[in-house]
């Protein structure tokens, strides 16, 4: 049976569909056949050893092993904005900005085709971590409203190079869609004086049904409203406006769970494209904003009416997904309850 959900946490609104994945051509995309490429390409200009080929180096992280560098945190060659942006060409009737803001590229390992959901626990660690003081450096600068950190897998999904990367986007405006969450927020928050994503974590981790694992400090789940089939969301237990804010054991455990979801996703659709985002905040500016990372593989083509609307068809249900994705890793799929 097909039913509208509305997100509790960003007032959206989502048609679960299950019936539709029934029909003709609504199959999930074929299975990627995952990072094939060599160890190295003198082609990449993320590979070691092809320095002249990058615009700068802004951060690394060092190693002990060579090239001496775990992860490096580069400017992007073709940046969406530039720290100095030429005047807009604005008239009487449009409005524009100057396309300030800041675009870097954070390369995950110095090895082509390495895959993150497959790195050794360390490396996601020391991923997550240098995500975490970018987002933090950008989001101090002035003139920056938000920062916009998100990885692209697969060419499908964005990704012009197959070397792991991730990719920050420092803005001066709150884009539409968090403005919106955060609108939201605040209205919910001001009926039940709390923060709507809290309460429902809270609901989440009482029924377990669509609760994928915790850890101390993190719930990965599939919500209640996905837009996408195999949606994942990696939240915070502790609330928090930003990612600014997470302390060095709550990055800890997102690190073990990104990875585990990773590879859940991987066991169950092979390798496909995805897409996962840090929604977030620069700065306290609600008391009821609560960060999440998303990752929402690319299963499924968007229609006309998707795309008309604004509202998503999930062909799938959130409750059997976070089942499938319990069971993929030879554990139990039955819904989980709360640790006590």
């Amino acid at each position: 049976m097909s039913e509208i959900r509305q997100d509790p946490t960003t007032g959206s609104f989502v048609i679960i569909a299950p019936e539709r994945g029934a029909r003709p051509g609504a199959s999930p995309r074929s299975p990627g056949r995952g990072q094939s490429g060599p160890r190295y390409d003198e082609r990449c200009p993320f590979c070691p050893g092809n320095e002249a080929q990058l615009p700068g180096i802004i951060a690394e992280t060092p190693a002990h092993d060579p090239p001496g560098w775990a992860v490096r945190v580069v400017p992007n060659r073709f940046p969406a904005l530039a720290p100095e942006p030429s005047n807009p060409c604005a008239d009487a009737a449009h409005m524009a900005l100057p396309g300030y803001g800041v675009h870097e590229v954070i390369i995950e390992c110095p090895r082509h085709d390495a895959d993150l959901a497959m790195m050794e626990a360390r490396q996601i660690a020391t991923v997550v971590a240098s995500c975490h003081r970018r987002f933090s450096e950008l989001s101090g600068r002035p003139g920056i409203e938000v920062v916009v950190l998100f990885s692209n897998h697969g060419a499908r999904s964005g990704a012009s190079l197959a070397h792991p990367h991730a990719q920050a986007i420092a803005l001066p405006l709150l884009p539409p869609k968090l403005r919106a969450i955060a609108e939201w927020a605040e209205r919910k928050g001001a009926q039940t004086s709390r923060c709507p994503t809290c309460a429902e974590l809270e609901r989440e981790l009482s029924a377990g049904e669509r609760i994928i694992e915790e850890s101390r400090n993190i719930v990965a789940l599939v919500p209640y409203a996905a837009e996408h089939p195999c949606e994942q969301w990696l939240v915070p237990k502790r609330h928090q406006a930003s990612f600014a804010e997470a302390t060095e054991e709550e990055l800890a455990d997102l690190a073990v769970l990104l990875g585990s979801a990773l590879r859940r996703l991987k066991a169950v659709h092979g390798d496909p494209p995805y897409n996962f985002a840090i929604e977030s905040w620069r700065s306290v500016s609600t008391p009821y904003v609560h960060w999440r990372l998303r990752i929402v593989p690319d299963l499924v083509n968007w229609g006309g009416f998707e795309r008309g609307s604004g509202m998503a068809i999930n062909p799938s249900a959130p409750e059997d997904d976070a089942a499938l994705l319990r069971a993929s890793l030879g554990e139990s799929s039955e819904p989980r309850k709360a640790k006590t």
